[in-house]
């Protein structure tokens, strides 16, 4: 039998164990809290580290704009400094990428109506013209150009306000001129899948009477305005306008093989100088990376962003710097 003295020492060791125990798990939960914590802010210094070097990159692709605002040539072209590829630049601890693409040589959407509400004809044949040479509806320009204007009487085959009342959720078209890209996703027909499609091509700008560039518009954009044209002829046309590219509407009639005395809408309706531009710039740093994306103004030398939006971190394209 046990001692009394003997029972006291084993509860007393057993109160030892226990108190060890418990202060080892506290020690390896303090441990563990405190790798955490030290993930945690060493992944937000690397998240604060690339949103501000994506910015970086915006403002390089804002001084590349200026600078070339500045230079002798009075075109924009894809040959130029702000339209090159390079790759991914190192900065600090990490990387940024930027693209910059002339959005004037895509077509503007919102100059599918004129500032008076009524339908731009000619506009509106292009961008007819457009969708087909994708393989889409062209009758899905009824439900934006009622998003456009300021009534509540569909076109044809469009889509006003009582219409998107009935979605779940339902919601009120603007009935004015589109302010984002992202817009077009809320006009009736227009899915996901459709506004990708489109994004090489067509553009949301605040002006009405923007142009297309011709020495950055794709190859469909070109064939929409100029369906006259031998197609070869543009194709050929769009190889060789990276070194030679064309410096006014007399000029683009030679090339194209338009006679001078043809009259032709979509001699008034294009230019070799642009004032928007997006900028989408990504920045990475190790495992982080942000993208930020902007549609910036260019005026003489000056360079004004006017529209920030999200994009997400894809591969970008040709025509980076």
């Amino acid at each position: 039998m046990t001692t009394p003295l003997a029972q006291q020492r084993g509860a007393a060791l057993i109160t030892a164990l226990l108190a060890v125990t418990l202060l080892t798990v506290a020690v390896l939960e303090f441990a563990y809290s405190t790798q955490v914590d030290a993930a945690l802010a060493r992944n937000s210094l690397k998240t604060l580290q690339a949103s501000y070097l994506a910015r970086s990159g915006v403002n390089l692709a804002m001084w590349a704009l200026q600078e070339d605002a500045r230079a002798v040539s009075a075109i924009d072209a894809l040959g130029e400094d702000w339209a090159r590829s390079l790759p991914p630049l190192p900065a600090g601890q990490g990387t940024v990428r930027v693209q910059v693409t002339d959005e004037q040589g895509k077509i503007n959407l919102n100059a599918l109506r004129n500032a008076n509400g009524t339908i731009n004809g000619p506009w509106r044949e292009v961008a007819e013209r457009v969708f087909q040479l994708r393989g889409l509806d062209a009758s899905l320009l009824d439900p934006l150009l009622d998003w456009l204007d300021s009534d509540d009487f569909p076109e044809p085959q469009g889509a006003e306000k009582n219409d998107y009342l009935r979605l779940t959720p339902s919601y009120i078209p603007r009935n004015n001129a589109l302010l984002t890209f992202g817009e077009l996703g809320r006009i009736r027909g227009f899915t996901p899948a459709l506004c990708t499609q489109l994004a090489s091509l067509v553009t949301v700008l605040p002006s009405r009477t923007t142009k297309v560039n011709v020495n950055t518009a794709p190859l469909d954009v070109l064939a929409a305005l100029f369906p006259t044209v031998d197609p070869q002829r543009l194709e050929q046309f769009v190889i060789e306008r990276l070194d030679a590219p064309v410096h006014g509407t007399n000029e683009l009639r030679e090339r194209l093989g338009i006679e001078p005395r043809t009259p032709l809408d979509a001699l008034q309706m294009v230019t070799v100088r642009s004032e928007f531009f997006s900028i989408r710039a990504f920045a990475t740093v190790t495992p982080v990376t942000r993208a930020l994306a902007v549609i910036v103004h260019r005026r003489a030398a000056t360079v004004t962003p006017i529209a920030w939006y999200p994009t997400t971190a894809a591969p970008l394209r040709s025509g980076a710097i």
